[in-house]
């Protein structure tokens, strides 16, 4: 009986032990079970570590110690211009807005405070690839009474004058003319001269030409041929024409200025003894815009400039939303009314109104007045 128990205990010590052997073989061996997870995972060789932002970053502003932490990245994904030392990136200046959770790369952060990329502008966001944006003036009456606002759909109108000149002088029409008369002040010749003198049959005209306006009458009941020119100076005709069609507005009135718009954010309701009553709040001062930006294509904002450039008188049309109607005008002039609208030619009076148009009239609405300096 001794003999067996001995046996069994002899067997229960070598199960124990083979047990005890196979679970510590297994912990070192990497085995799988609950126990084997307590061992540390070697880092994956397709994992690369590389420095991200902790936070929002400021353009401009250095970044914080604890502004950046160190992550890892699929290797395929990094790119060699990416920071993977924390040390390179602390205390450096951030070029540009970084936001939280971007990989930082090397042209993000410099050493020169100076050193900064530029931003750009919002309004440049809203033009379209091969348009550009022009500014021109703007009025209540060429605004289409301020009713356009951004986003708007414009045609652009001009109303220029017109005028005769004399094509190698450009000066209006007509030149001064000399011209040739006998010694008892008989007319000569109804040519201009640019030269007169002395020859051995009295006085000579040399390269006597057609004058650029005038004509010969003759005298009734008489042979004498005279020589009309203006009495007064040219009248210029006006013509309207549609210079623009379908253009869009970027922008009514000024753009703010950076410093303006950190300025108003900065400001605070005022407080103490400048501040209003209860009941009472300060009122803005609201002044009317006077400017007014459009996207065109470029060769549009040539013809835009030279109109501005030239004095042009320029008004705005208002269009319908997504209006892309591209219908031919005809220039406008005073031909165009009389053979358009029928409208019937005055008769010859013996008096007349004292109107002589000399340049396109420059209309003051009654609210304006007030604006207008007096005289």
């Amino acid at each position: 009986m001794r003999r067996g128990r001995m046996l069994i205990l002899i067997a229960l010590v070598l199960l124990f032990g083979a047990a005890a052997l196979y679970l510590i073989l297994r912990v070192f061996s990497g085995g799988g079970g609950g126990l084997g997870t307590a061992r540390a995972t070697p880092e994956s060789p397709d994992r690369v570590k590389v420095v991200i932002a902790a936070q929002d970053i400021v353009r401009g502003s250095a970044i914080p110690e604890n502004g950046v932490i160190e992550s890892e990245f699929p290797a395929d994904a990094v790119v060699e211009t990416m920071v993977t030392d924390r040390g390179q990136v602390v205390g450096r200046i951030a070029r540009m807005d970084i936001a939280r959770g971007v990989p930082i790369t090397e042209n993000m952060i410099t050493e020169e405070p100076g050193d900064l990329l530029p931003t750009g502008s919002t309004a440049s966001l809203s033009i379209p690839k091969g348009f550009t944006a022009i500014s021109m003036p703007m009025t209540r009456l060429s605004g289409v009474a301020y009713a356009v606002q951004d986003g708007d759909q414009v045609d652009v109108l001009v109303s220029m004058l017109m005028i005769d000149v004399d094509q190698e002088f450009q000066s209006i029409a007509p030149s001064d003319t000399l011209t040739l008369l006998g010694q008892d002040l008989t007319l000569q010749t109804g040519v201009a001269c640019k030269e007169i003198k002395q020859g051995d049959k009295g006085l000579e005209c040399i390269n006597e030409v057609p004058p650029v306006i005038g004509r010969l009458e003759t005298v009734p009941d008489s042979t004498v041929p005279l020589y009309l020119v203006p009495k007064e100076t040219q009248r210029p005709r006006l013509i309207s024409q549609r210079l623009i069609s379908n253009a869009t507005i970027l922008h009514v009135g000024t753009f703010k200025l950076p410093a303006e718009e950190q300025a108003g954010a900065a400001v605070a309701a005022p407080q103490g003894a400048g501040a209003p009553s209860d009941g009472q709040q300060a009122q803005p001062v609201i002044k009317p815009p006077d400017v007014v930006t459009l996207i065109v294509t470029p060769q549009e904002a040539l013809a835009l400039n030279w109109a501005v450039r030239s004095g042009v008188d320029i008004s705005l049309t208002l269009r319908a939303p997504n209006d892309t109607t591209e219908d031919r005008t005809t220039s406008v002039t005073l031909q165009y009314m009389v053979d358009t609208y029928r409208l019937t030619v005055p008769t010859k009076l013996p008096y007349a109104l004292d109107l002589k148009l000399e340049s396109p009239l420059n209309l003051v609405l009654p609210n304006d007045k007030s604006a207008v300096p007096a005289k």
